[in-house]
């Protein structure tokens, strides 16, 4: 499973707000049974996965032009036994200070009813993430730890570079949830191949230097030309 970070797939819900975006803090928590969706404006929101063990996983990605939140106002019944009987809950967290814009379920339907566009953009967005969902379940069941590390890296290449690097961008921890693995297993694979010289980087830094892209790619299963950096919506 690679890194993913979703962008512009709902920007026509930006071109009908009617309120001044608000600001929410880093580290803001939105629980997923309050029927209120959100637009992003600017900064990143991620979505996470909560066991009833207290195990968390993000999930994704959230950039300007998307909506998060929308999955409750096509939910059927109440909002209480929409969640009370589930074992795994989700709840999107700000990762950077963001602005956002607040629909409620009543503002939804109103604008959903002058604009069907609009209710047919969010049922676009929202199989888009059902299939990144079947895609992750199929790189936790097949792809080994090196191949998930390494697509990974090749979703985050910066542009242009020469050397090729990598933003390193968010910390061990946030990797591991993100690609299903322990801590310790990412940096094992890190320090094998840097000790290989397929890549190199420092302790602090926020970038990888790619120093072999041919075995690198190889393993990614992707060629350099094709290696994605977000998913952006149309």
């Amino acid at each position: 499973m690679s890194f993913i970070e979703l962008i512009n797939h709902n920007d026509c819900w930006g071109k009908v707000v009617k309120d001044k975006a608000r600001k929410w803090e880093k580290g803001w928590r939105f629980s997923d049974d309050a029927p209120t969706m959100y637009y992003v404006l600017s900064g990143r929101v991620r979505l996470m996965a909560l066991d009833a063990c207290g195990n968390e996983k993000t999930l994704w990605y959230l950039s300007k032009g998307c909506c998060f939140n929308e999955t409750i106002m096509f939910g059927a019944g109440s909002v209480e036994s929409h969640s009370s009987t589930r074992r795994i809950r989700f709840y999107h967290e700000c990762t950077k200070n963001c602005y956002l814009h607040v629909f409620s379920q009543r503002d939804v339907e109103e604008l959903g009813k002058k604009n069907p566009e609009l209710l047919l953009n969010l049922c676009q967005s929202y199989a888009k993430k059902v299939g990144l969902l079947a895609e992750s379940l199929v790189s936790l069941s097949l792809e080994s730890p090196l191949t998930r590390v390494c697509k990974y890296m090749a979703s985050r290449i910066v542009p242009g570079s020469s050397p090729l690097r990598a933003r390193r961008d968010i910390s061990y921890r946030e990797m591991a949830d993100l690609l299903g693995m322990h801590r310790t297993s990412i940096h094992k694979v890190m320090r094998q191949w840097q000790a290989e010289g397929v890549w190199d980087f420092e302790r602090n830094s926020s970038e990888v230097i790619i120093l072999q892209p041919d075995i690198f790619f190889e393993e990614a299963s992707m060629c350099q030309e094709d290696t994605p950096q977000r998913h952006e919506g149309r």
